[in-house]
């Protein structure tokens, strides 16, 4: 599968998670959210130049759906003449995303008994709340701040899902107490790992490699052949994953009009 087609699947595999609308172009195609206004989950997606009239078609469709421009490619040699024009249609470097892939190789599963997966409203609600508190202002192992109305997209999808495997959530305990949690989700052989984060109380006790890991583990047996996550180069997470087995395979940056 070369990078652009997995793109596009991981794409699918956000329709009705984060995706609510996805409207395909002649040369690429528009993810839309209802809950979300950034460009994180509102964007076009393309893999070639593009010219004045593509453009604007772009433009007039974000438009229409009250979002702002935002284009989204594979951060490769051959795209540099795609971000140049950007830059000179008003366009600013809005965010990149590094694409990492685990190999799936053997890992110890001695703690994997602590991951519980959500199964039941009561379990929701402590996903959530320890959720909630993985993420806070001022730790400077987090990048991404609070979580806001994510939280309640997040509770949202997992009622839409719930009686799939298509996304799964996981809590992780110390005992009887939820320190950290992690998502799954299955689509089309993709493994996507994400919302991984423990309380600041517990960091270096193994617990964020432990939940990460669980999820290799578990996306292997649903026969997935693709186990990845996105973080962005120069946070602590993008450096935390590669110690934990997880390789750079390419980036994909996000270019917005403002």
């Amino acid at each position: 599968m070369d990078n652009f087609q997995f793109l596009n699947d991981y794409k699918e595999l956000q329709y009705t998670i984060m995706f609510d609308k996805i409207i395909n172009l002649p040369f690429g195609s528009v993810g839309y959210c209802a809950g979300e206004e950034s460009a994180f989950w509102n964007q076009a997606m393309v893999n070639q130049e593009l010219n004045q009239e593509q453009l604007e078609l772009i433009e007039t469709t974000l438009k229409k759906l009250k979002r702002q421009p935002a284009v989204y490619f594979e951060n490769r040699s051959s795209l540099n003449p795609l971000k140049e024009f950007l830059l000179k249609n008003h366009y600013k470097h809005y965010f990149e995303d590094c694409w990492l892939f685990h190999l799936g190789v053997e890992t110890n599963i001695e703690r994997f008994g602590q991951v519980k997966k959500v199964l039941t409203e009561r379990e929701l609600d402590i996903f959530l709340k320890t959720f909630d508190a993985c993420f806070q202002k001022g730790d400077p192992q987090n990048p991404y701040g609070e979580l806001g109305d994510y939280l309640k997209m997040a509770e949202k999808v997992w009622r839409r899902h719930q009686a799939t495997n298509r996304i799964e959530y996981f809590t992780i305990f110390s005992e009887d107490e939820p320190v950290g949690v992690s998502t799954l989700t299955n689509f089309k052989q993709i493994g996507y790992i994400s919302n991984v984060g423990s309380l600041r109380k517990v960091r270096g006790q193994g617990f964020g490699k432990l939940v990460t890991l669980y999820c290799v583990d578990l996306s292997k047996k649903r026969g997935n052949k693709y186990h990845c996550l996105a973080t962005e180069e120069g946070t602590y997470p993008h450096e935390f994953y590669q110690h934990i087995g997880f390789i750079k395979k390419f980036s994909a940056a996000c270019y917005l009009k403002k």
